[in-house]
């Protein structure tokens, strides 16, 4: 039997064709096991690598500078500062944070030819500050000591500058951490650093200092002058940075859940 066809039924046989391939590569391209955003899209499932996390870790002073000395052995802040420094970096490269470091041995860097050590300091500050603006950096935590006339007062805190939301949540992270793994009695609370130091001024990037002891109380000395201390502070302030990003992520989710609900 011959089927005449007119030329208006060739058009519809070729516009159903060219249908019919569309829809079969959309279903090719989607992975339907996994879920679809609300404008079509496939969404990021486990299989997705996650955002890179950039820290910069700060040894405080260095070199020519030696911060803090105790008055009971010698002990330098500038010496305990890198080396819980050098521990906390190691911990967070095994659990794939990325990490720039403001210094990676006992130097100050200055171009400088003055002997003059506040004019060094000054420089190499600067230098450090550039490196906090400009890295793309979620984070900066500087690592220092303490000391004070009175040998009395001991335990870590924590500090952040001021009108900064970001870096407060971050301090009270760590001050938190360090209560629950390095000293129970420590009831210390982060506070606001109103001190005009170079890094906390014109801040671009979420920064906190820790001062992690008085060297000026005898048997906190002692503990900082030891490795498994120097650990010990090292692995609350990486507990800290993960609670920060931890409830920094759940903050997203809760957001994004009550954006959808109210559509």
């Amino acid at each position: 039997m011959i089927v005449l066809i007119s030329k208006k039924n060739i058009l519809f046989v070729v516009l159903l064709l060219l249908m019919s391939i569309t829809v079969l590569s959309i279903g090719l391209t989607v992975n339907y096991s996994k879920p679809v955003t609300a404008d079509g899209n496939q969404a990021p499932g486990e299989g997705t690598a996650p955002a890179v996390r950039t820290v910069i870790l700060d040894a405080g002073h260095g070199g020519e500078d030696p911060g803090a000395v105790s008055d009971y052995t010698g002990l330098k802040e500038k010496d305990i500062n890198l080396n819980i420094i050098m521990l906390l970096k190691s911990m967070m490269e095994k659990d794939n944070y990325k990490v720039i470091l403001t210094r990676d041995s006992d130097r100050l860097i200055y171009t400088t030819e003055s002997n003059n050590i506040i004019q060094k300091r000054k420089e190499d500050l600067t230098r450090r500050k550039g490196i906090m603006d400009d890295s793309g950096a979620d984070l900066v935590v500087s690592v220092h000591l303490n000391k004070f006339p009175q040998a009395q007062y001991h335990g870590a805190q924590v500090f952040f500058p001021p009108k900064s939301d970001a870096s407060k949540k971050l301090a009270d992270e760590i001050q938190n951490a360090i209560r629950l793994n390095v000293d129970n009695a420590n009831d210390r609370v982060a506070l606001v650093k109103k001190d005009p130091i170079i890094i906390l001024k014109n801040l671009k990037t979420t920064t906190v200092v820790v001062e992690c002891g008085f060297l000026s109380n005898a048997d906190e000395e002692k503990k900082l002058a030891t490795e498994d201390y120097q650990n010990k502070l090292a692995s609350a302030i990486k507990q800290g940075i993960d609670s920060y990003y931890k409830k920094g992520a759940n903050d997203i989710q809760k957001n994004q859940s009550s954006a959808g609900s109210s559509d």
